[in-house]
């Protein structure tokens, strides 16, 4: 093989040196010029607002056992209708079910009867008889006292509601029905609750907080209460009290939360999330998404005559998808809130569909 000489390679660098030349001149611009490239964003003006300083805690709804009541009755009874439903409101005297006796109720009321009619006959002979002496006073008492005993269990079955064709159950206060045990048809026996109320105003959500966070809650402080399954159902409450002690099962305080009267109130034991207030605080007030971090701290991006700004910023407030923001920005420029993470101090925007 023929080595190249050095004429040769001389030849083949001089016919390679503009070809070399020519793609470095197709290169783009973006490599041979200190200019930025442009990015899509979004922009909406800078704003003040006001945002809460909240303590979100979950709790359970009860009512304290001092203030339940259970409705019951001293002997059978069969369900016609139940005119409520758990967690309703009511007010005294109003309907809360009908009943009526059961079979072995009524068989008992027809003795009663029977047993006062005999009694008053058997009174009435004696009496009779006593005129006539045939029979002795002790008799006479013995069968007066008879038709006293027999007219008080007839009295008495009477006030539990036996002989009537149905038997209306009545509101003995204004309260909130806890619980149902019974429907429409179901036997009770005596003694068996049919329901349970709460006297008005008792209903609370028993939430746990951090014992830190204790001294910033005072009685009278406002809470919103939320179904943790339904967010669209929500509640307004305030604290009653504030535990001094460590709840050992929890560890944490415990936060007695008021229940206002109000309509479609949640039944005792259902689960909510409380959200209590603790103080306002008003600033700037941007998009979550708005603010980013690095090694450097929270920043945003203005949009200063369409080149990209880095401000640094501190964070003061979260609540839900809005963040408080304190720093040295710029009213009048517009604030970057979509498309900033691919942003870089002094880069170009393309703004699209600014928000206002």
């Amino acid at each position: 093989m023929t080595l190249p000489t050095r004429a040769s390679i001389a030849l083949l660098a001089a016919l390679s040196l503009p070809s070399l030349c020519l793609t470095l001149g197709s290169l783009p611009r973006a490599f041979a010029a200190d200019s930025p490239i442009s990015a899509q964003v979004q922009t909406a003006p800078l704003q003040r607002g006001e945002l809460l300083h909240t303590l979100r805690a979950y709790a359970v709804v009860q009512v304290p056992a001092s203030q339940t009541q259970a409705i019951t009755f001293q002997h059978a009874m069969q369900v016609q209708t139940v005119a409520v439903h758990v967690g309703q409101a009511v007010r005294k005297g109003a309907v809360l079910a009908t009943l009526h006796s059961d079979a072995s109720t009524a068989l008992a009321y027809s003795q009663a009867q029977t047993a006062v009619s005999f009694a008053q006959g058997e009174l009435g002979r004696m009496t009779a008889l006593k005129a006539q002496q045939l029979a002795t006073q002790a008799q006479v008492d013995a069968a007066r006292k008879a038709l006293t005993d027999a007219q008080a269990q007839l009295h008495s079955l009477q006030q539990q509601g036996a002989g009537q064709a149905a038997t209306r159950l009545l509101a003995p206060q204004d309260g909130i029905v806890l619980a149902v045990s019974a429907a429409p048809g179901d036997l009770l026996a005596a003694g068996s609750p049919l329901l349970q109320l709460g006297r008005s105003g008792s209903l609370q959500a028993l939430a746990g907080v951090p014992p830190e966070d204790a001294p910033r809650l005072q009685p009278g402080q406002a809470v919103r209460l939320t179904s943790v399954f339904d967010p669209a159902q929500h509640w307004q409450g305030t604290i009653r009290s504030v535990g001094a002690a460590i709840n050992p099962k929890t560890q944490r305080l415990d936060v007695q939360i008021a229940l206002s009267a109000q309509a479609g109130l949640p039944p005792a034991g259902a689960s909510v999330q409380a959200d209590m207030v603790l103080g306002r605080w008003r600033g700037w007030v941007v998009p979550r998404d708005a603010v980013l971090q690095d090694e450097r701290g929270a920043f945003v991006f203005q949009d200063d005559h369409g080149k990209a700004l880095r401000i640094p910023v501190q964070i003061a407030i979260e609540s839900g998808l809005q963040t408080g923001i304190t720093g040295a920005l710029n009213p009048a420029m517009p604030l970057v809130v979509s498309g900033n993470y691919e942003l870089r101090p002094g880069m170009a925007l393309r703004v699209m569909g600014a928000q206002r």
